[in-house]
């Protein structure tokens, strides 16, 4: 009874995975690909003389 509990559980999990695809098998179509980042500049950083 309880082999009948485990393989019951195993294809529940095994039914809820295979059901559960990503979306490759059915034909969709994917999804579009990420912007490139934008190119920022370099901030100049201030020379600041503590010695004052």
């Amino acid at each position: 009874m309880k082999a009948l509990r485990i393989l019951v559980m195993l294809a529940t999990v095994a039914g809820g995975v295979a059901l559960s695809s990503c979306g490759c098998c059915t034909g969709e179509e994917r999804p579009p690909g990420l912007r490139p980042l934008p190119q920022f500049r370099d901030i100049p950083t201030p020379t600041i003389d503590y010695a004052k």
